[in-house]
């Protein structure tokens, strides 16, 4: 377990359990006392029912899928869903190791790179240098990909978060509102793979209880980087904030102690989908990505 620490939050991760989180707790705004707000991964939960990982360099399902080959498939870092549609990318098990780190009572960081199997010596993927960065305040976490495409070759890809968020240990998502910038759905279609965003109507531009609702939704952003999902509690009296998508993934576990909220450059099915949203990075030049996390007052 690696630990990050300001003098008022914590982040915890397993790095070499493929980046997991176990723990993040944020100083609340108003009462200044730490809240729980990811439901950290704990074995035996298998490895994506809990904590977060990273989504690269698809996100959710892609088909067909020009990373199924040697070496890529078959290979331990390959996940299919029951339709055998491949799932989430190749790097969320991949080992990170630790190559920098400042510690402060206000802010604290910590960049990982990861850990390129062997296996992919050679091909694209390989030369795709991927570093992934922590920066801890007391009531935030921001989250950095930087990518560094050290190839002759212009590289597509989708990059997401995958984080299952709660409010402490002891409430239910039944007891919490989901709210957002405003978004267009994205209709999903049998296989789950996008089929049309809904432009004719407005969703989560106001508040929504959670009670009984049981989601596995995409989210299209409709004013681009100042989007945001949020969350909060009629208990309490602050708001956790979720930012950086474009598109956005909210997914509620049959257990309703978590909601995964996953907040991503692209959508599934990214370079077959007309509103895929792909994103590039051209060759021998770097690309950085940011998402957020923050407890604000209600």
């Amino acid at each position: 377990m690696y630990q990050l620490k300001t003098k008022q939050s914590s982040f915890e991760t397993h790095p070499t359990g493929g980046g997991q989180w176990l723990g993040l707790h944020l100083l609340s705004p108003v009462d200044g006392k730490p809240v729980s707000v990811v439901s950290g991964h704990r074995a035996p939960d298998p490895f994506f029912a809990s904590g977060s990982f990273l989504m690269f360099p698809w996100v959710n399902r892609l088909e067909p899928n020009p990373w199924a080959r040697e070496p890529f498939y078959p290979s331990t870092h390959w996940l299919t869903d029951g339709n055998g549609i491949p799932l989430h990318g190749l790097y969320h098990n991949l080992p990170r190791h630790l190559v920098a780190e400042e510690i402060g009572d206000k802010e604290s960081y910590a960049e990982f790179e990861m850990e390129i199997p062997t296996s992919w010596k050679g091909s694209l993927l390989s030369k795709i240098q991927i570093r992934e960065c922590y920066l801890l305040y007391p009531s935030e976490l921001k989250i950095l990909y930087r990518l560094k495409n050290m190839s002759d070759t212009e590289f597509p890809f989708a990059l997401g978060i995958h984080p299952y968020f709660r409010w402490n240990e002891d409430e239910s998502i039944d007891d919490l509102f989901l709210f957002g910038s405003g978004f267009h759905k994205v209709k999903l279609g049998d296989y789950l793979l996008p089929e049309k965003i809904q432009n004719d109507v407005t969703v989560l531009n106001s508040e929504e209880t959670l009670v009984g609702k049981n989601l596995d939704d995409l989210y299209a952003s409709i004013d681009g980087e100042n989007s945001y999902i949020g969350l909060f509690s009629m208990n309490k009296k602050e708001k956790l904030i979720i930012q950086g998508g474009d598109f956005y993934q909210v997914y509620t576990p049959q257990d309703r102690r978590s909601i995964a909220i996953e907040p991503m450059t692209g959508t599934g099915n990214f370079l077959h989908f007309p509103g895929g949203n792909p994103k590039t990075i051209a060759p021998n030049s770097e690309k950085q990505i940011e998402f957020s996390i923050r407890l604000d007052r209600f």
